[in-house]
């Protein structure tokens, strides 16, 4: 019998310090029938050289590593970066989103594959993510990842992104939806592709950790806080800032523009109430007390609910 295709997708940007530490980990999965896609978004620090020098050091062909070519060195930030990626690839039964500075276990492949083919629906969108650990610079392990919903609905993606996108395996269904998205300008690729999942089709969750999330100071994102800095961070930049319009009203708005044909009734509903930019005392109040939780976690339900009293929505 066949293996299923998996098609790796790596966004590189002045990642030179950790990439062959991550690369070491790709090329040693038990899982083998994979292809690293690649594209640099515009690196000025070794990056595109160690991968040239990685590729002819371990006599890689292109059936194991293809160089998305960005001549122009435009870059197009790592949410264009990662869409281009999904899109310039060729088809594959499987999709895994990788970043350049964690280090994947040797199962983690292997893992995805197992858990996708026991959930095939070749007509349903299906999204994969496993559990990992948060780890300082040095890969000194923090804290495991918090323990999404058992079952992850529409309503609990709306305001919470239960996995990140290096944790996400997607088959080709779920790709072909995502691309039809008309415009994906400053849409993030995993909490799309998550919205795509539960409202359309099913979510799979693996409780194995299958790498390691490096967290350090200059990272776009960061997840090794406790929870007093998680409680400053969402007075600073949800209650007091402008992430509950720039990202949580924005992308709702967007997926209910995009797909709300595809959505169940109570869904469209629900969404339309969260997507419209009308603003008066009814639609502020239906959000304020809406009966049902959005969040897995009481205080981030209390800081959303916090952001709809006061109408930073």
């Amino acid at each position: 019998m066949k293996e299923p295709k998996v098609h790796i997708l790596m966004s590189t940007y002045n990642g030179h310090k950790f990439l062959r530490e991550q690369l070491d980990s790709i090329f040693k999965q038990t899982y083998n029938n994979f292809t690293l896609y690649v594209r640099d978004d515009g690196s000025n620090d070794g990056t595109n050289e160690l991968l040239e020098e990685y590729i002819k050091e371990h006599q890689l062909g292109e059936d194991k590593v293809i160089i998305v070519k960005n001549k122009e060195k435009k870059n197009l930030g790592w949410k264009g970066n990662f869409w281009k990626l999904l899109d310039k690839c060729p088809d594959a039964d499987y999709y895994a989103f990788c970043d350049q500075d964690d280090v994947w276990q040797p199962c983690k492949l292997e893992y995805a594959v197992e858990m996708l083919e026991k959930n095939k629906y070749q007509d349903l969108p299906v999204m994969y993510f496993s559990s990992y650990d948060y780890c300082d610079e040095n890969l000194r392990v923090l804290h495991s990842a918090p323990v999404p919903p058992k079952s992850i609905k529409l309503r609990q993606v709306m305001f919470y992104t239960p996995a990140l996108g290096f944790s996400i395996v997607i088959n080709h269904k779920l790709r072909e939806i995502a691309l039809q998205t008309l415009d994906r300008t400053n849409l993030a690729h995993d909490g799309w592709v998550q919205k795509i999942a539960a409202a359309m089709g099913i979510i799979v969750y693996d409780s194995r950790r299958t790498a390691f999330y490096r967290r350090y100071s200059s990272a776009v994102t960061s997840g090794n806080k406790n929870m007093f800095s998680i409680v400053k961070c969402w007075i600073k930049d949800e209650i007091f800032g402008e992430v509950m319009k720039n990202e949580f009203h924005f992308s709702n708005s967007r997926f209910y523009q995009e797909y709300q044909k595809h959505l169940s009734a109570d869904d469209r509903k629900m969404l339309r109430l969260f997507a419209t930019k009308k603003n008066n005392i009814g639609l502020w109040l239906s959000r304020l007390f809406y009966m049902k939780r959005f969040r897995p976690t009481w205080s981030g339900e209390l800081a959303l609910r916090i952001c709809l009293l006061l109408n930073r929505y």
